[in-house]
């Protein structure tokens, strides 16, 4: 994906699950990932909204994303990481 000034691209791992689970609610929207040097970049927009959204989280204000959708974005986020790594390695195994 071109990297733009209108897409905000996350490579934090508390971040970008958050993030993620913020798109599940429709507060931001998900638009895409890559990969640069190994590394797993997710892409949301808009970024004045995320902008705003990280500094909640950081600061645990509002809003309040429920636990469930939490956990399922951090494993979403650890499962694209290993798959990642794995290639990365040599190893082609689906997870």
């Amino acid at each position: 994906m071109e990297k733009s000034s209108n897409v905000h691209i996350e490579k934090d791992k508390w971040n970008a699950p958050y993030l993620l689970a913020a798109s599940f609610h429709d507060l931001v929207k998900f638009v895409g990932s890559s990969t640069e040097n190994g590394i797993l970049h997710w892409h949301f927009i808009p970024v004045d909204k995320v902008k705003t959204l990280i500094e909640a989280v950081q600061t645990k204000k509002d809003p309040r994303i429920p636990a469930k959708d939490i956990f399922e974005a951090i494993e979403t986020f650890w499962r694209q990481v290993s798959r990642i790594r794995n290639e990365r390695n040599g190893r082609s195994k689906d997870i």
